[in-house]
């Protein structure tokens, strides 16, 4: 597997698809908090030559849409939304959300930071997850923004209770009368007869990704393709715009000779390559392909994707597929892709069921 993940790999030139930007320049003097344009690919989302994302909506018994919750400046671990899962056959369990921060009006140019992440419970407290969840972005708080993402529970066969947890940090009380964001947000249990899958490759800390490489972020093989229902993906990319914020658990990945007002160019792949019997690469397909301009006055990206059908794809003389998540710098400022909080769900239903 190792041959599948490791080390750069040449693309072929990409068609250029920049999304819009907000600009801004000239507040908050003296600090250094950059503003975070979220890019969410979410259902319904067309590409050329691509497969549709997902079009199926939670069970309405395992949601608990929540509206208006007010977040307040510098809280921590506010509950924006809870769902319960029953117990049931060992299993893993899927769960999305979406976070809607209205925009609200204020005298002078604002920033804020809003932070995600999912935490569940059986009868003996907190139980430790395959993946959180973890998502940050900044946002003007006249615009407001929009978030989504995934978490992935343990195995158990023990009923959970899962909360929808939101800090917002880094924002001060003003004169201005604003005490806190307006929220939407709703947390589900995907339904499935089949199972889910963490991608089993993942990047071990924070890294810096310069113009002209590729990394490969996430990677997991299926021996049974045809089994290939869905895959939820969030990757965490920050611009290095400034020294800061660019790290996980080590040092800072963007370094001040490498920081600079030209924008990020990213280019995000997923790949599936389709092996044989011996394991030899017969063929590749892109599930997707996107361009992500990280503007220089913003910082981070949180990107997801949620595609479904993907199973219809396999080649009749496909063995095993590995599925990679795939970025490359294609111009301007070198970025960093987080490990905390980039991950990849796979679902897959036996197929027949």
């Amino acid at each position: 597997m190792s041959e599948f993940f490791s080390g750069p790999t040449p693309d072929d030139a990409p068609e250029r698809r920049a999304p819009r930007w907000i600009r801004w320049s000239g507040f908050l003097a003296g600090a250094l908090v950059l503003v975070v344009l979220t890019a969410v690919v979410t259902l319904g989302v067309k590409q050329p030559n691509t497969p549709t994302a997902d079009p199926r909506g939670a069970d309405p018994e395992t949601s608990d849409p929540h509206n208006d919750i007010p977040l307040a400046f510098g809280a921590q671990d506010t509950v924006l939304a809870t769902t319960k899962v029953p117990a049931g056959p060992s299993r893993s369990h899927l769960l999305q959300f979406d976070v809607a921060v209205g925009a609200t009006p204020t005298a002078a140019p604002r920033a804020a930071m809003v932070g995600l992440r999912v935490e569940c419970h059986d009868e003996s407290g907190r139980v430790e997850m395959q993946a959180r969840g973890n998502q940050t972005t900044n946002m003007f708080i006249s615009k407001g923004g929009s978030m989504a993402g995934q978490a992935l529970s343990p195995e158990t066969d023990q009923e959970l209770r899962c909360d929808l947890l939101a800090s917002a940090p880094y924002i001060e009380v003003e004169e201005d009368g604003l005490s806190s964001l307006p929220l939407t947000a709703n947390l589900r249990v995907e339904p499935t007869d089949g199972a889910h899958q963490l991608a089993l490759h993942r990047l071990s800390d924070a890294t810096l990704v310069r113009e002209g490489r590729t990394v490969n972020v996430l990677s997991r093989e299926i021996d049974a393709p045809r089994d290939l229902e869905r895959m939820s993906t969030t990757l965490r990319l920050t611009s290095c715009t400034v020294v800061g914020g660019s790290r996980d658990r080590g040092p800072n990945r963007c370094t001040a000779p490498m920081t600079g007002e030209e924008s990020s160019t990213v280019r995000v792949k997923i790949i599936g390559r389709w092996l044989n019997v011996e394991g030899e690469i017969q063929s590749t397909s892109t599930y997707w392909d996107e361009i992500l301009a990280i503007d220089y006055d913003t910082h981070h990206v949180p990107w997801t994707l949620r595609q479904g059908a993907m199973g219809d794809m396999v080649p009749e003389d496909a063995s095993s597929l590995v599925l990679v998540v795939q970025v490359e710098s294609i111009a301007g400022t070198p970025f960093v892709v987080h490990a905390d909080g980039s991950d990849s769900v796979i679902t897959t239903v036996p197929s027949g069921s």
